[in-house]
């Protein structure tokens, strides 16, 4: 899959739903909004090889 994470993009293999790619990559849910293939995804989305997923970073304050 093609993974966009902190403005890097890279590829990567992984077999798992999304919940698992974020613990994978170190990320609480409550920071970041998961696309898969430029729509929002559920924690339970299970991510194929061809997927294009984007973690983005919430910003707070205010």
């Amino acid at each position: 899959m093609e993974l966009i994470f902190d403005n890097r993009k890279k590829r990567m293999r992984f077999d798992g739903d999304v919940a698992s790619l974020l613990k994978k990559l170190g990320v609480m849910r409550e920071e970041v909004v998961v696309k898969v293939n430029g729509r929002l995804a559920p924690e339970t989305k299970r991510l194929a090889a061809s997927d294009k997923v984007e973690v983005i970073k919430v910003v707070f304050g205010g």
